[in-house]
């Protein structure tokens, strides 16, 4: 998933182009099969306090992203995407983007509903 920070400015640069015909995207893509976390990268010595974190985000990754993408066939969606007349502000390419966007935000609203007593008292206009 990307950033909030990226998203956020995404979204606003979104509503604020669309009034020029100007199109965003923010294009959230799988994890694909590539080496650039084995051998071709530079890593450094890994901490022992830090295992057993590292341990647990290695495994929390391989059940996210079970099956790896092909960078080449991410070709063809880009090029429908930019075909399209009215392209999504999202786009979720594999997989397991989409599956863990809903995840994601199913957990968020559980938690904000937990917690709308406690927001709606903060408007202050509740008798």
């Amino acid at each position: 998933m990307l950033s909030s920070a990226v998203e956020g400015f995404s979204q606003s640069r979104w509503q604020e182009a669309a009034g020029f015909g100007i199109k965003v995207t923010l294009i959230e893509p799988t994890g694909y099969s590539t080496d650039w976390s084995r051998s071709s990268a530079k890593h450094a010595t890994p901490l022992p306090v830090y295992d057993q974190i590292r341990d647990a985000a290695a495994k929390a990754r391989a059940q996210r992203f079970t099956a790896p993408g092909n960078p080449g066939a991410t070709r063809d969606a880009i090029l429908t995407l930019v075909d399209s007349d009215n392209p999504p502000l999202r786009l979720f390419l594999g997989e397991s983007p989409l599956r863990i966007a809903v995840e994601d935000y199913g957990s968020q609203l559980a938690a904000w509903a937990q917690w709308q007593q406690v927001a709606a008292a903060a408007q202050g206009t509740q008798g």
